[in-house]
């Protein structure tokens, strides 16, 4: 019994180990991250590239040169990693990436995955597939064209640049070139005013270049003086990557050699090459007493180097040996006080030296006790700071003198003067001044003669305007008299308007003394006509001597009707009669001006405004603005530029004027007062039921609704009295925003693509049979779904923003997005209804261009109203793109189709049409379309390198579609010849008859070229057809490759046509081998055909690093190579261990339960 249950126990055990195994324990390998197992990257290589494309050769890098990036990677041996796994690492933050890149992992063999690098986040994906599966030695190289980011990059001139590599961080140690407009820098600094010195600085080999015999000459110019190089230091100088410079330590002397010869500074840098920027340091002595500017250029030079050279310009500011100007005028004493300025340049000038003689006009004389004389001190600047003043008679003598019609006076310091000085004095008028005067005063001493005058004015009478009512059209005057207090006799003030246009207000003349006390009435007479006329002026009679000021103020009333002459201002004279004390009769005049407002001066006025959101202007004209009786009113408005009046709109307000004459609006005027209409040539025209005799303000709207608006309006209106012009033309103009403008455009990079916006018709004109005409550069290709057109509303203001729904294509718009047979697109977008407002059209297009290219869209509008409308406008934008292994070096290939029979190869197919997507990350952007013409060809020209897939769309007539799409890769300007064969179909038969099993064509038989060879496919015939021979090697202008159709579009699994540059190999096409063919195989149906690009079995991937890159090497792994092992076929298991054993454990188990159960059964017979 215990036997039996033992045995029953491994039974039971022997189950439930192949349960546990089969269902219960066993794991599934999934997608992992080998960054988590370990570092695949072995080395990175940096090449630099100048803005000539070639390879950077020194240590010193511009801070935005182009960078290609080469990171070798290796999978070790027995790794296990499957089919999906990945391995992420970061590029560094110092390299910019201006979009996305997708690429290819390829190695000599085959494609081995994918990678991608994000532009946000700097993170480089590696996605491998199955390859590396069934193959040991998996190895390649990576490669990243972009560019030093500048944004990043700062400070220093010596970048770090970490790099993973082997599981650790190589430091690569990056110099690069400073913002420097020159690699030498001439500076000077005085040493302030009246300054001795002049300390220089020179900064050389700013760019940090390596300079052999590096020497620095600096001749010393005119009047300056460096008789030794003691002063001369050298300092070490840091320069940041802004160009900015610090001052370091000072350089050991033995560094360098310094010396003066023959007036020329030399210094010579003993290192035999220097790389590091210096600061040279020195002072020279001002040795001219007259030059006050002073150059000086010095020059760097090197071995082999052309000298370099910088100037800097000092000027030294001096004081004179002698200044006089005058300080200040008192009018009413008539006293001018004078200051002269001696030896402000410090000279040393012996006792009996320093002597002025100081002379002006006889009718001056010097005010007695006004004469002080201060030492002053002058700072940097050069003001002069007074000391306490010298003293008469100890320090100095003043004595009087005369010369010629000339009077002044001799003044003599008594001692040794070295420092400046300043002497102040005064002088007075010694008779009346009658009228304006120029007094002239002149100062000399040995050697200078210097001139300083001052312009003295009467105040026996002076006139001002002191108010204005325009409400009440009047003005205050007033009159000054006897400013200067002289006593005067039978003094009479008339008062006369010159030139009309005033009218004199009796009962507002006022008389005051000079401490503003009004004097009565018989202190003085008056006399004007009377009644008072326009024009008429009066006369003020003192019946006493005066002694003292008085004013006179009085009130004119201002009318322009009663001007006469050619000027619309209002003049005022006033004349002052008396008699002196020496009996004579004597008198003076004076002038008063009133200039004013314009509206006075027009009789009314006219402003506009602009409602773009209305498309309608708001014109307001005042009117008889001086309040004129008119007889007969009515105002004539010419509206151009075809407004037109809005119904309804026009009204009529009274208008207020305050006392400063600003209008404001009244109330409304009743319609039944006023009539207008719009008449022949649109000329409004308003007209009043009655005179007036008052302002009136006339606001009206006119819309622009219908027209091609300009970009200015211009209106005028005049005032009538019946025909009589009562105002001057009365003028506005409004600015229209956007007006004229029809078309617009801008646009913004963001990633690989260009984002542009067109605004349409931003001045909201009327415009017909609109058509919108884009021609972009051949740098970009245009995303034909990425285009959407939405109507755009105007503000007020006019800013135009973006609105909805969008417009319908082919409802509302056409677009058609043009090829042409050199590859250049353009678009033309038609409006298939008149436009009225304003559009926004938004599309996208794909950048194919180098960085630092510019895209170049140049786009039209054209279109009719009363005039043929045509506006063009252009925009650049320089793009910066990033790329990957094999992408983007500017050249441009061709892809030649040819369409032929299946059946006869001899036969070419016209009518085929192809279209030809370009691959962008998962996005297919078509490039062109292009059908066959009668010799069965067609050719797309100036292809951008990249992937591509070619796809047939129509079929020659009679014959079957070719639902296939063709991977095509482009590398290099090589011309690439595809031959696509096409079935003809069956004649059609009354009954249907089933559809033919196709069988499968005979495979290839693989040939020793290493380029692709052609991967068997179904055929549509139901017996086999003849097997292609395999593809030939694709050259510069490869022979024609043929493709069978099969029935079902399916899409390739190799990567197809490569065309490679010899720059940036892109790898061959990964093939798999085909097998033997026979007429029962059975080969996959989705296993396009395709050809090879790379010739050259021996090409690496990109295995060399330009000269001048840094090379950072852990291991010396070869790129680009893969070795496939010897093995029997069986792929590797990942995740798990050989089920051998449990399997053998197994059958041990049920081997031993049936010879154990045997037993048992013979022992129990």
């Amino acid at each position: 019994m215990v036997k039996k249950r033992i045995s029953v126990a491994l039974v039971v055990l022997m189950l439930f180990v192949q349960y546990a195994y089969g269902i219960g324990f066993s794991m599934k390998a999934t997608a992992a991250g080998i960054e988590n197992d370990r570092d695949i990257i072995t080395s990175v290589s940096m090449a630099v590239y100048g803005p000539d494309g070639q390879t950077v050769t020194g240590s010193v890098y511009d801070v935005d040169s182009s960078v290609k990036l080469d990171y070798t990677w290796a999978l070790p041996n027995g790794h296990g990693y499957v089919d999906g796994d990945t391995f992420a690492f970061q590029l560094p933050a110092q390299f910019e990436l201006f979009n996305d890149i997708n690429g290819s992992l390829v190695s000599d063999d085959g494609e081995v995955g994918s990678f991608t690098v994000s532009q946000s986040t700097h993170q480089v994906l590696m996605t491998f597939n199955s390859y590396i599966e069934t193959h040991d030695n998996v190895q390649g190289t990576l490669r990243i064209n972009t560019q030093f980011d500048k944004k990043v990059i700062s400070g220093s001139t010596v970048q770090e640049i970490v790099f993973p590599v082997n599981g650790g961080a190589q430091t690569i140690v990056v110099n690069f070139k400073p913002s420097v407009g020159s690699t030498i820098e001439k500076k000077g600094v005085s040493g302030g005013f009246n300054a001795n010195h002049i300390d220089w600085t020179v900064d050389v080999n700013k760019k940090l270049e390596p300079v052999a015999g590096a020497v620095v000459t600096d001749p010393i110019p005119e009047g300056l003086s460096l008789d030794s190089t003691v002063t001369l230091a050298v300092y070490q100088l840091s320069v940041q990557l802004d160009g900015t410079v610090t001052k370091g330590a000072l350089l050991d002397s033995s560094k360098y050699i310094a010396e003066v010869t023959d007036g020329t500074l030399k210094v010579h840098f003993t290192d035999p090459v220097i790389t590091g920027a210096y600061r040279i340091a020195y002072t020279t002595a001002v040795v001219s007493d007259t030059l006050s500017s002073f150059t000086n250029t010095a020059s760097f030079r090197g071995d082999g180097r052309e000298p370099v050279s910088s100037s800097a310009t000092v000027t030294i500011e001096r004081g004179g040996s002698l200044n006089k100007l005058a300080t200040n005028y008192e009018w009413g004493k008539q006293v001018i006080s004078w200051a002269i300025e001696y030896n402000y340049n410090n000279k040393a000038i012996p006792q009996g030296s320093g002597v002025l003689t100081d002379l002006f006009n006889n009718s001056q004389e010097l005010v007695p006790g006004s004469v002080k004389i201060y030492p002053v001190t002058l700072n940097s600047s050069g003001t002069a700071i007074k000391g306490p003043p010298l003293v008469e008679n100890a320090d100095y003598t003043v004595t009087d003198v005369t010369h010629d019609d000339k009077k002044g006076f001799k003044l003599e310091f008594l001692n040794d003067i070295s420092s400046a000085f300043r002497i102040e004095y005064k002088t007075k008028s010694a008779d009346r001044v009658l009228t304006d005067t120029t007094i002239t005063n002149t100062v000399s001493d040995s050697t200078y003669n210097v001139e300083a005058s001052q312009l003295i004015r009467s105040a026996i009478i002076y006139k001002n305007l002191s108010g204005v009512d325009y409400k009440n059209h009047t003005t205050d005057w007033k009159i000054t008299l006897n400013g200067d207090g002289y006593p005067m006799n039978d003094v009479a003030v008339t008062d006369s308007f010159p030139q009309g246009g005033q009218k004199f207000i009796p009962g507002t003349l006022v008389v005051r003394n000079a401490s503003g006390t009004v004097l009565g009435a018989s202190a003085y007479t008056l006399e004007y006509n009377s009644p008072v006329k326009p024009n008429a002026g009066f006369k003020v009679k003192f019946t006493s001597p005066i002694s003292g000021t008085y004013t006179i103020a009085y009130r004119t009333e201002f009318s322009n009707d009663w001007l006469y002459g050619s000027t619309d201002n209002f003049v005022n004279n006033a004349r002052i009669d008396w008699i002196g004390g020496d009996g004579k009769a004597l008198w003076a005049e004076a002038k008063g001006l009133f200039i004013p407002r314009a509206e006075v001066k027009n009789n009314g006025f006219k402003a506009g405004s602009y409602n773009a959101s209305a498309k309608e202007i708001t014109w307001t004209v005042g009117i008889n603005y001086n309040s004129k009786s008119i007889t007969d009113p009515n105002v004539a408005d010419l509206l151009k530029s075809g407004q037109a009046l809005v119904p309804g709109s026009l009204k009529v307000y009274n208008m207020n004027i305050n006392a400063k004459g600003d209008p404001s609006q009244g109330s409304e005027v009743s319609a039944d007062a006023y009539t207008y209409s719009v008449g022949t040539g649109n000329e409004l025209k308003v007209k009043f039921a009655d005179a007036i005799s008052s302002a009136y303000y006339i606001v009206f709207k006119t819309s622009l609704d219908g027209q091609l608006i300009h970009s200015t309006v211009d209106n005028t209106a005049k005032l009538l009295d019946g025909t009589r012009k009562v105002s001057k033309d009365l003028f506005a103009s409004v600015n229209i925003p956007y007006g004229g403008e029809y078309v617009y455009k801008n646009g913004l990079q963001k990633g690989d693509k260009l984002d542009w916006t067109i605004a349409i018709n931003r001045s909201q004109s009327t415009i017909k049979n609109a058509v919108l005409t884009d021609i972009p550069s051949r740098n970009q290709i245009l995303l034909p779904d990425s285009f959407h057109l939405y109507p755009a509303s105007a503000g007020m203001n006019g800013e135009v923003t973006k609105g909805g729904p969008e417009l319908v294509r082919d409802s509302d718009y056409t677009l058609s997005v043009i090829t042409d047979e050199g590859g250049r697109q353009s678009f033309v977008l038609s409006f298939l209804h008149d436009i009225n407002y304003a559009y926004i059209l938004e599309y996208k297009s794909l950048i194919v261009a180098n960085t630092g290219e510019k895209l170049v869209n140049t786009v039209k509008l054209a279109g009719t109203n009363v005039e043929r409308v045509t506006q063009e406008t252009t925009k650049e934008i320089i793009v910066g793109v990033s790329s990957g292994s094999g992408t983007g070096s500017g050249v441009r290939g061709t892809l030649a189709v040819q369409k032929l029979d299946a059946a006869d190869s001899q036969l070419p197919l016209a009518g085929a049409t192809f279209e030809l997507y370009r691959l962008n990350g998962s996005e297919r952007v078509l490039i062109n379309t292009r059908t066959t013409d009668a010799a069965g060809s067609a050719v797309f020209n100036n292809i951008w390198l990249g992937s591509y897939v070619l796809i047939e769309t129509a079929a020659p007539t009679g014959y079957a579609l070719d639902t296939r799409e063709y991977p095509v890769t482009i590398g290099s300007s090589a011309t690439i010849n595809l031959t696509v064969l096409n079935t003809k179909l069956a004649p059609a038969t009354a009954t249907p008859t089933p559809t033919p099993t196709p069988t499968p064509t005979p495979s290839t038989t693989p040939t020793e070229s290493p380029a692709a060879t052609i991967t068997p496919s179904e055929s549509p015939a139901v017996t086999p057809s003849p097997a292609p021979t395999s593809g030939p090697t694709v050259a510069p202008t490869p022979p024609d490759i043929p493709f069978i159709p099969i029935p079902t579009p399916t899409v390739s699994s190799v990567p197809g046509i490569i065309i490679d540059e010899p720059q940036i190999p892109a790898g061959p096409a990964v093939t798999p081998t085909p097998p033997a063919a026979t007429a029962a195989a059975s080969p996959s149906p989705s296993a396009a055909p395709a050809a090879g690009g790379n010739t050259d079995p021996d090409t690496p991937i990109d295995d060399e690093v330009p000269l001048g890159g840094v090379t950072v090497d852990e291991d010396d792994v070869p790129k680009g190579t893969a070795v496939k092992p010897a093995t029997d076929g069986k792929l590797p298991q990942t995740g798990e261990s050989s089920p051998l054993p449990i399997y053998a454990a197994g059958l041990a188990l049920i081997l031993a339960g049936f010879i154990l159960s045997r037993v048992f059964r013979n022992r129990k017979e």
